[in-house]
């Protein structure tokens, strides 16, 4: 594994634990429904990107080089919500099914 993949991966699980943990202690404090705070989050997730997309536009932008493209960007972040809500982990490689063969 790449030293990029592997610090991927490693983020991915700390963002995901993070707000696995939160989500839950919301829920638990509020009292609303799965899918009220489900809204929130995204509604959350939304103002996170408009925040870092204002401080890397305009004259004293951020020196990364990332320029915001909102229609490019919520095209990605839709992308990966509906790819992570379609993917199921397989816990057993034997209940695979094939694809092709080699």
């Amino acid at each position: 594994m790449m030293e990029i993949e592997r610090r991927q991966e490693e983020a991915q699980a700390h963002i995901r634990a993070t707000i696995m943990n939160e989500f839950c202690r919301v829920m638990n404090q509020s009292g609303l429904p799965p899918m009220a705070v489900m809204r929130l989050a995204a509604q959350a997730v939304g103002s996170i990107y408009r925040e870092v997309a204002e401080t890397h536009s305009g004259p004293n932008a951020c020196p990364c080089n990332w320029r915001p493209n909102e229609q490019t960007d919520v095209d990605v972040l839709c992308t990966a919500l509906l790819a992570a809500i379609r993917f199921k982990p397989v816990q057993d490689l034997r209940a695979m099914r094939p694809i092709g063969s080699a």
